[in-house]
């Protein structure tokens, strides 16, 4: 009698070890499509940083060259100013459309993040988990029957 309540009790640990694996597969999980997309966020505003350099630096040449052609670098640097207010005027016209335009490739790029390579390699660990919980479930099963059968 005592061996078959040791394999019941086997079964209910391994089932509570099923149990907890499972939660912290979900957990890395978690862990793994947040960081991923924290990456990319960085990644993302180190090239928006680097963009915003250049683009100043190249609107102080521009306005220095204008400024030559023109013969004052103040009206040199009013033209810049001028083109990007410009640049504003046309992107408060198009406003919504890019908008739209921008919040798909923000969307569609976080959810590339989200579904990423990794997914496939998760999902087989955890199918070998799975499986191996299942033989183990199976043994102890077996050692129940062959128990009942000795009774």
């Amino acid at each position: 009698m005592e061996e078959q309540k040791f394999s019941f009790s086997e079964a209910f640990d391994k089932s509570k070890a099923y149990v907890e694996t499972q939660i912290e597969l979900a957990k890395l999980k978690a862990l793994s499509r947040a960081s991923r997309i924290l990456g990319s966020l960085i990644v993302d505003a180190s090239k928006v940083l680097l963009t915003l350099l250049i683009v100043f630096f190249m609107s102080l040449a521009l306005g220095f060259y204008l400024g030559e052609l023109l013969g004052s670098y103040s009206l040199g640097f009013l033209a810049t100013g001028g083109i990007f207010i410009v640049l504003l005027l046309l992107i408060r016209v198009f406003e919504p459309k890019l908008e739209a335009k921008f919040m798909d490739i923000s969307i569609k790029r976080v959810l590339s993040k989200w579904d990423d390579d990794d997914d496939d390699k998760e999902e087989e660990l955890a199918n070998e988990v799975r499986e191996k919980v299942r033989e183990e479930v199976e043994e102890v099963q077996e050692e129940i029957n062959e128990q009942k059968e000795r009774v």
